[in-house]
């Protein structure tokens, strides 16, 4: 008899191998046995039911209903036939998420009448591997219902999305708990835009002389009340209530004109009024290169606690 140890990957199954010797047999699942199936792929009697639409029963505690992968069964069938063998069930899978979740379906799947550990590992060394076999822990159900509230959250989120996307974009395309966040920000923003309002305003600027040296001075207050600017208007061309509580001043084109033409009978020197458009120029967004870089820089943070943050 042997320990059976199953891990994801058919290349670390390998390399752990050669560290357990030849009372260990090590199998790789290959990623995710089971999964929500494809509405189409329901039994018959099940189309119709709670079932039918998304794989979940959402009127009843989004219970969700799994199958194994076509591609999955023939590696299902030679693990239940190495767990035949075995007195003893190692499930080696990642730490993450992920692979508490693959450990919980491998379980489930198998259904072992055998001891089950889980084994966790964070790097593929011989001490490593050792410490992980003298402290095997229980099947984390906490990470597994996170997994699955993820799964099921990307299945409801896409099912619904997604045909917008196709209608919209273009086929093929797939969104989920993610890019429907994303695509909400998108739609915010397309709403901001088409409600935007252009505005005009108007300021002066003169060249001054003093001593045969010359300056420019931009008029900020007029009879004491401040000259509105760019910033002070929203975006619907209006003066936001801070401005109006302050007493800005507004000046449209006739206003600017008959300021110039107050300046020039005072005898100073007037060059011209212009007008210019009011740009912003907002940084690219984050590409996870640049989100972590700024993170470190303002926040001191890890490039790892910063993903950890970002997720």
């Amino acid at each position: 008899m042997t320990k059976l140890v199953i891990v994801e990957s058919p290349a670390k199954g390998r390399t752990i191998s050669g560290y357990l010797g030849n009372d260990y047999d090590v199998e790789a699942s290959v990623g995710h046995i089971r999964d929500l199936p494809q509405p189409s792929e329901l039994p018959a009697d099940m189309k119709k039911g709670p079932y039918g639409r998304f794989a979940v029963d959402v009127d009843n505690g989004f219970e969700p209903y799994y199958v194994v992968a076509p591609d999955k069964k023939k590696k299902v069938a030679e693990l239940r036939k190495k767990l035949k063998q075995a007195d003893e069930l190692l499930l080696a899978t990642d730490e993450d998420r992920e692979g508490e979740a693959i450990a919980w379906h491998l379980y489930e799947v198998l259904k072992p009448k055998i001891p089950v550990k889980r084994m966790v590992f964070h790097e593929i060394t011989p001490e490593a591997i050792s410490r992980a076999l003298n402290t095997p822990r229980e099947l984390d159900n906490q990470l597994v219902d996170a997994q699955e509230s993820r799964r099921i959250l990307d299945r409801l989120v896409g099912y619904e999305v997604s045909p917008l996307l196709w209608r919209k974009i273009a086929p093929g395309l797939s969104a989920g708990r993610v890019q429907s966040v994303a695509t909400r920000l998108v739609v915010d923003r397309e709403r901001e835009r088409m409600a935007f309002v252009a505005a005009s305003y108007w300021d002066v600027t003169a060249l001054m002389n003093k001593e045969n040296e010359e300056f420019s001075a931009k008029l900020i207050s007029l009879d004491g009340s401040r000259i509105a600017t760019g910033r002070d208007y929203n975006d619907h061309g209006e003066l936001k209530p801070k401005a109006l509580k302050d007493g800005v001043r507004r000046l449209n084109e006739a206003d600017a004109h008959g300021l110039e033409l107050a300046v020039a009978q005072n005898k100073a020197t007037v060059t011209s009024v212009e007008t210019k458009p009011y740009k912003r120029r907002p940084a690219p967004p984050f590409t996870t290169s640049t989100l972590q870089q700024e993170a470190s820089r303002k926040l001191r943070m890890s490039a790892r606690d910063t993903m950890r943050t970002a997720q």
